[in-house]
């Protein structure tokens, strides 16, 4: 038997204001007993319509050996609507729990804020005594206060909880998976070259479970690569994340004689960090040289960078000069940089 599946849901006022604006005078008094009534009166594309608790959670599909756990504010609004809800599902069967957020009872800055506070830690109070290892977590973002929605996000994140919504009244079920926060980017920088091909374009599955291995492509699917139809390609946060990486791992090309310059020693690599990161200065006039390339210098230390670059494309690095005796020695024979055989690979800055 598999996990439980545990659907947090925050509850709001649409169910009470439809309500209001349908029947007007005849709406009655403001109780669980007779949100439940009005709802029960219904089919049930036509409580999803007046319901967006519902209709998030009949779309996810609900059944009887799921945990709901609806979340209202502290304003009777929000805890009748909640309360009708609650008896709603029961009636058929399905466990439910409910919470109020002590703290949010206005619109007032000073509440809110305190508010907010209180729902991250009621949030948190439902997965810091390990229960979460018990349930498949689910938070339903359809509906609720929509200041809470950043937040819920957030904490679904931190805990390893997926997040589903629709949008207005689409029929499509948005489904967030779990987003890696504490993700291994050494997974990126190891199988960097597949993930280069896998930003553009599908990969078989069978190519990715040979490059990954079986236990780690599990991990990366359905984080970081979607699976469908034998092929996999990069999910939404995949592509966030593979575009954090080549930010601050950026694509750079090597000389051969930049690169072994670099390998007997490795303190100028970190020249070449500075460079990316503009920390150095661009010499536009360089006297006497002719070639093919434009030059980064470091006055203090006397470090010169000659480099190739086109538009916003990578740098080619074509040579790295020691000191001021190197450079001009440099730029006093005619070069050909362009011509220059050079290796791609990736810097942490």
């Amino acid at each position: 038997m598999g996990k439980i599946r545990r659907i947090i849901t925050n509850v709001g006022a649409t169910i009470w204001q439809r309500m209001v604006r349908e029947l007007e005078n005849s709406v009655g008094e403001l109780a669980g007993n007779n949100i439940l009534n009005y709802i029960r009166k219904m089919e049930i594309d036509q409580q999803k319509k007046i319901s967006p608790e519902i209709n998030g959670l009949e779309t996810f599909g609900i059944d009887k050996d799921d945990l709901l756990i609806f979340i209202a504010t502290n304003t009777e609004v929000s805890k009748a609507c909640m309360e009708g809800l609650t008896e709603f599902y029961r009636s058929r069967g399905i466990s439910v729990v409910t919470r109020v957020v002590e703290g949010l009872t206005d619109d007032s800055s000073t509440a809110f804020k305190k508010g907010i506070a209180d729902y991250v830690d009621l949030i948190i109070s439902l997965f810091d005594k390990g229960e979460q290892w018990y349930y498949e977590n689910f938070f339903n973002a359809t509906s609720g206060y929509r200041s809470l929605i950043p937040y819920t996000t957030i904490v679904a994140a931190v805990f390893d909880s997926r997040v589903f919504y629709l949008y207005e009244n689409s029929p499509f079920l948005l489904d967030l998976p779990p987003f890696p926060i504490n993700f291994d980017f050494g997974i990126m920088e190891q199988h960097s070259a597949f993930f280069e091909k896998v930003e553009n374009d599908c990969v078989p599955s069978r190519e990715a479970i040979e490059e990954f291995g079986y236990e780690l492509f599990s991990k990366v699917v359905p984080q970081v690569l979607l699976e469908e139809d034998g092929l996999v390609y990069l999910s939404n946060f995949g592509k966030i994340l593979w575009g954090r990486y080549t930010v601050s791992n950026p694509e750079i090309y090597f000389s051969d004689s930049a690169q072994k310059f670099i390998n007997r020693d490795p303190v100028y690599l970190d020249y070449v960090r500075k460079m990316l990161r503009g920390e150095a200065e661009a010499e536009h006039y360089l006297h006497e040289y002719v070639g093919d390339a434009q030059c980064y210098k470091f006055p203090a230390k006397g470090v010169r960078i000659f480099y190739i670059r086109e538009g916003d494309g990578p740098f080619r690095i074509a040579a790295i000069l020691p000191n001021h005796d190197e450079y001009e020695r440099y730029i006093k024979t005619k070069q050909h940089e362009s011509s220059l055989s050079y290796t791609k690979t990736r810097i942490n800055l």
